[in-house]
């Protein structure tokens, strides 16, 4: 591909189709054969480089017989040097060197699948081994010579004196090397710098007219995903976190670094043929592969699978913080498409987010846990307040009306896992917070009100009864934040949004009573007033108060209101 780069400038503008593809495709073949064939290649470059520096110490030596020859070998240590060991430190050499490669390898292959395969392609590597071996056999062919009195005293210089301290020199260096290379660390870097060096070739000119063939587009979009496969092999028998969340974020990586390049790839690679019809993550896609290629995204479409099943084995392995990360990075990947205004990927991403949603909350009744969705509800809410920030009003309201249903079935869940009834609370936080960024900024009161009233929905899934006075939503600190909403808006001099808030707490009269009522909203109000900025114990996001308010001198004035519409309310 170095060749194809280079004559991109030569070609371009200069051939015409067909007989520019057809000469570039011929081009790019012989660079295939070659990189697919690289054992063979190195080892045929290597030993034309041994064979010229044989010639060219032949041809040195013989330029004179006296300012080379004569000065070199009227030496007592280089007259008629031994070299009957030669061959055995050569043997020890190759042992040494594919010993520990072997040794180190099958250990790292039992934690990184297919790490062999990258040494087959690894450059330094095959260089290094095959030159040991030449110069192991350029050793033998020296003594055999020496003994049939038929030998170039060069040779002797080249092998003993300049190939064998080389090799040595560099032995243990490379065995550091390759001990280095095992680290999962390396190898995940490895792989995300040859994916990334494979997207960056997509916008280049020549390879996008390449992408008109059939054949070469089916081989660009089966080494991406092949790498991406590897890094979810990967992430399923590491063992540590730094390399998992390594791998995590070098996900995210890829697909940013994708769609910012998107727009330069020729529309052809997008097309689905048997390379994505065939690959793992695609088998239940049937019905979809025409979407797919419509909206040209197959590759997040594989990435976002990846992570979603990254999240889903997280969970189930109690891995909180590294499932966080997972969220936190899609909300990252959000942010890029909106900056880049991608429409369809924002949808992807809605569904991804609410299907990671899915999966938490499967875990949380599961587990009587409610620590993941609390992390994932603020990552949540950071994608929406990235949309509100860039004024994208309909993925705003559309994901924040999920965000609704989801702190619904968090409710309705509640009843069999009582943690769940916190993330009722979470969730309504979020909504809050959401809410104000919104009025800041400036977006219209239509859209204010309906946001407000999917707000005020939260704590009332209508599949649930509230005849009870014990129903848990009556008492739960949903109320409150609802409360602290509307101190907000007074304090804004916003009295119609105040009124909305102000009639669905009064709805809880009919089930508690007026006096009931009353109790517990003086003592909601007695709560905002102590409440400070800060929690007492920290977690995953810190130990900030969800129920704190900066707007308590509007307590006041709130509950004159709220008395002057319980009266109409009550009459």
């Amino acid at each position: 591909m170095l060749v194809l780069k280079a004559f991109q400038e030569f070609f371009k503008g200069r051939l015409h189709p067909p007989v520019d593809l057809k000469i570039l495709y011929l081009v790019h073949r012989l660079i295939a054969i070659g990189s697919k064939y690289r054992s063979l290649l190195s080892f045929l470059v290597v030993l034309a480089g041994v064979i010229a520096l044989d010639v060219l110490f032949h041809w040195l030596f013989s330029l004179s017989t006296f300012t080379l020859q004569q000065r070199l070998f009227q030496q007592p240590f280089l007259g008629n040097p031994e070299i009957s060991f030669a061959p055995e430190v050569w043997l020890s050499l190759i042992a040494l060197t594919l010993g520990t490669l072997v040794i180190a390898i099958s250990i790292a292959a039992q934690t990184l699948p297919k790490i062999a395969e990258l040494y087959m392609r690894d450059w330094v590597s095959l260089a290094y081994i095959w030159f040991l071996i030449i110069g192991g056999s350029h050793a033998l062919l020296i003594k055999y010579f020496q003994d049939t009195e038929n030998l170039h005293s060069s040779s002797i210089i080249l092998n003993f004196y300049i190939f064998l301290p080389v090799s040595i020199i560099i032995a243990f260096p490379y065995i550091f090397y390759v001990l280095k290379r095992i680290q999962p660390a390396t190898v995940i870097g490895k792989i995300v710098d040859v994916h990334i060096g494979n997207i960056y070739k997509l916008r280049r000119y020549l390879v996008g007219r390449l992408l008109d063939n059939d054949t070469y587009r089916e081989e660009c979009q089966r080494r991406l995903l092949e790498s991406l496969n590897q890094l979810a092999n990967l992430l399923e028998y590491l063992t540590f976190k730094e390399p998992k969340t390594q791998a995590i974020q070098n996900i995210s990586l890829l697909i940013q670094t994708y769609i910012t390049t998107k727009p330069e790839i020729n529309p052809n690679f997008f097309r689905v043929g048997q390379t994505v019809r065939s690959d793992i993550s695609f088998k239940t896609l049937i019905d979809q592969f025409q979407e797919l290629e419509h909206s040209k995204t197959f590759y997040e479409q594989k990435c976002f699978r990846l992570l979603g099943n990254i999240y889903a084995h997280l969970l189930d392995d109690l891995e909180f913080d590294l499932a966080s990360l997972c969220a936190s990075e899609m909300s990252n990947i959000g942010l890029t498409a909106i900056e880049i205004a991608d429409d369809q990927l924002l949808e992807v991403i809605i569904v991804r987010f609410n299907t990671m949603f899915r999966f938490a909350l499967k875990h949380g009744v599961k587990q009587n846990e409610a620590r993941n969705l609390y992390n994932l509800a603020f990552h949540y809410r950071a994608f929406i307040e990235n949309l509100v920030t860039h004024n994208r009003i309909h993925h705003s309201w559309q994901s924040f009306h999920y965000l609704r249903i989801y702190g619904n079935e968090a409710y309705g869940y509640g009843r069999i896992s009582s943690a769940l009834y916190f993330i009722v609370d979470v969730i309504a936080a979020e909504m809050k917070k959401i809410l104000v960024l919104v009025h800041q900024q400036n977006w219209s009161d239509e859209i204010q009100q309906q946001l407000l009233a999917e707000m005020l929905l939260v704590d009332r899934p209508p599949s649930l009864e509230t005849e009870s006075i014990h129903e848990p939503h009556l008492n739960s600190g949903v109320r409150t934040l609802q409360i602290c909403l509307a101190l907000f808006y007074l304090q804004e001099q916003k009295y119609s949004y105040v009124d909305c808030i102000i009639a669905d707490i009064l709805d809880d009269v009919t089930v508690l009573g007026e006096t009931v009522f009353r109790q517990r909203i003086e003592k909601t109000c007695d709560r905002l007033r102590t409440s400070q900025p800060k929690f007492w114990e920290d977690t995953d996001r810190g130990n900030a108060n969800l129920y704190y308010t900066s707007d308590q001198d509007q307590i006041k004035p709130f509950l004159i209101l709220l008395d002057k519409r319980l009266a109409e309310y009550s009459g």
